[in-house]
């Protein structure tokens, strides 16, 4: 069989022949030669059946564009361009921040990014005493003002939080007033989430929003659209959310005025999702006909069958349709690399694991041979993978790509092999010796390098992927943030079977502290890094924002996944989600 898992730019198919690993896992099978591990667990089945997107009309007619779909794009282009001639004055800026927030939002600012940064900019130069100062008293603008700070770092300008230095009386509480400007607060608290360590008021401010916006909440104090703004911006604030989860709940849920202006961005908006759905459509269809052809429940029943989720990680980090080479590629890696995780963390013994890092590093066929046979249906398909790949990218321009995926693969072997020993030898390490491999495990560094292949030599060079291979302070921020709230989330679970120490029972055993007492300080290291990442954002950038946006996104997607549960390895817990990005349209 004949399966194209790959379409490159040209829409000339890359192919992978599955049925060829299936045949071999076959062979292997058939010896009896597997023999269960102490304790494995048994993960919940896909949620998706075998043909996901089987009903779905991928016809050329559902993919063609609404008759008004460029007409109105225009117009919301107009909508964002910043006018100088038609002056500085606040009612005019404020019109541009609401417009910019609306599209951002909304999911379609990336057919807008030079408007949107030409219009900044100039909101930028006009200086931070020129608009919505007076926040001493009551009735003064904190909406805007709280708007213009967040547009303006989430884009990378600097401003300072001196501008909220006015919220406090003569005794140091928040003056009253506040708790009566609903869309004031609440935008406080979104702009309060781009804190930098050591911004004393933005942190206040944080908390007292925070508290104040629960309290509202639970007093039923705000009408039922409000409730559900506030409600969702308490669990994932905009700077933390994905764009295109952000960009449903936003359509779903449009929280600006009633204007003929709103309604037309959300117009566009609702088309341009939907078009964009059909496009990855496509690419599910495709990837699930590969997928299938690997059978993950015969060959790898140990492994969480986790196709259409590893695709959402990628939507995660790039949903625009420019991405659709890339996006492929990646998913291929991701979804290989979740049954990877799962044949060192629930099947292999230490000297198996040990074998397989020893073939990983090597990387050839050869190594192949001396492999435990449960091992070798995994690297057949990594070595496959990843020989297929190169082939492909060659066709288009250097390789050079590959060789670094190479190596963070080798590095990912290299962690989970000693998470492995740590568990066979039944010892919790310290909080660092336990983080040195969890900046590995907790695959930033892989999964954005996967992210970068397809993007282009042009784009993605190699000082790019040196600066992925390097200490760098926002790869340790969200290599942090990512394996602290996944250990959180899901220690418990794992902790029911032999399995390494998470990083909760490794602060718990370090410091003599309860359960309670770990969790409470590793959000506080999450906070902390996430105010790393916030820094790091602000120009100039180690790297162009088009590559640390992949890296930004990646590490908001913890907020999806791992959030109150482990939504990964329960993904019926995401499935009405996914639905809503994958499946169901938005009603016109």
């Amino acid at each position: 069989m004949h399966i194209a898992i790959i379409m490159s730019s040209s829409s000339s198919p890359l192919s992978l022949d599955p049925s060829a690993v299936a045949v071999k896992a076959a062979a292997r099978k058939a010896t009896g030669g597997v023999v269960d591990r102490v304790s494995p667990a048994t993960f919940p089945s896909t949620v998706w059946g075998h043909g996901f997107l089987d009903k779905v009309d991928l016809s050329l007619q559902a993919k063609q564009k609404h008759p008004k779909y460029e007409v109105l794009k225009e117009e919301v282009r107009k909508m964002v361009k910043y006018e100088a001639e038609s002056g500085n004055d606040e009612a005019m800026i404020a019109d541009k921040l609401r417009v910019i927030d609306a599209i951002q939002r909304l999911g379609i600012g990336y057919h807008f990014e030079t408007e949107i940064e030409e219009a900044l900019e100039k909101v930028h130069e006009l200086g931070e005493d020129s608009t919505f100062i007076n926040i001493d008293e009551e009735g003064t603008d904190l909406y805007h003002k709280a708007l213009r700070f967040r547009l303006l770092r989430q884009q990378g300008f600097r401003v300072s939080q001196d501008g909220f230095g006015k919220l406090k009386n003569s005794e140091g509480k928040f003056k009253e007033w506040l708790v009566r400007d609903e869309q004031g607060l609440l935008s406080l608290y979104e702009a309060a989430h781009i804190a930098f360590n050591g911004e004393e008021k933005l942190d206040e401010a944080l908390d007292f929003t925070t508290k104040t916006l629960k309290s509202m909440l639970q007093h039923d104090k705000i009408n039922p659209s409000s409730h559900k703004q506030i409600d969702f911006a308490l669990r994932i604030p905009a700077w933390k959310c994905v764009p295109r989860s952000l960009a449903r709940h936003s359509i779903d849920n449009f929280y600006f005025e009633d204007s003929v202006q709103n309604q037309k961005l959300l117009k566009f908006a609702k088309l341009d999702f939907n078009m964009v759905q059909k496009i990855h459509q496509e690419e599910l269809y495709e990837l699930s006909e590969w997928w299938n052809c690997l059978d993950v429940p015969s060959n790898f029943p140990y492994a969480r069958d986790r196709l259409v989720e590893c695709y959402y990680w990628l939507i995660c980090m790039y949903f625009e349709p420019k991405y659709r080479f890339a996006r492929i590629i990646a998913t291929k890696i991701l979804a290989v690399l979740s049954i990877l995780d799962d044949t060192y963390d629930n099947l292999a013994t230490y000297e198996e694991a040990r074998t397989l890092t020893e073939a990983i590093e090597r990387m050839d066929v050869c190594a192949l041979q001396g492999l435990p046979d449960r091992m070798k249906n995994i690297y057949d398909v990594l070595f496959i993978l990843y020989d297929e790949i190169e082939r492909e990218i060659e066709k288009i321009g250097p390789t050079f790509a590959m060789d670094y995926n190479r190596e963070e693969l080798k590095k990912f072997s290299r962690a989970y092999l000693g998470e492995v020993r740590w568990r066979t030898e039944g010892r919790v390490p310290t909080l660092e010796e336990y983080m040195t491999e969890g900046f590995v495990t907790s695959g930033m560094a892989i999964v954005t390098a996967c992210a970068f292949i397809g993007m282009g030599a042009e784009i993605a060079n190699r000082e790019a992927f040196e600066w992925l291979a390097m200490d760098s302070k926002m790869m340790r921020a969200g290599s942090v943030i990512v394996r602290l709230q996944n250990d959180i989330l899901s220690h418990k679970f794992e902790q029911e079977r032999s399995h390494a120490p998470s990083s909760v029972e490794c602060y718990m055993k370090e410091y003599g502290v309860s359960e309670e007492e770990a969790v409470e300080c590793l959000w506080k290291m999450i906070s902390n890094n996430w105010k790393d990442i916030a820094e790091v954002y602000q120009r100039p950038t180690p790297l162009p924002v088009v590559l640390l946006d992949r890296f930004l996104h990646l590490t908001r997607s913890v907020n999806l996944f791992y959030d109150a549960d482990d939504r990964y390895t329960n993904s019926h817990l995401l499935k009405d989600h996914l639905a809503s990005l994958f499946i169901n349209p938005v009603p016109l």
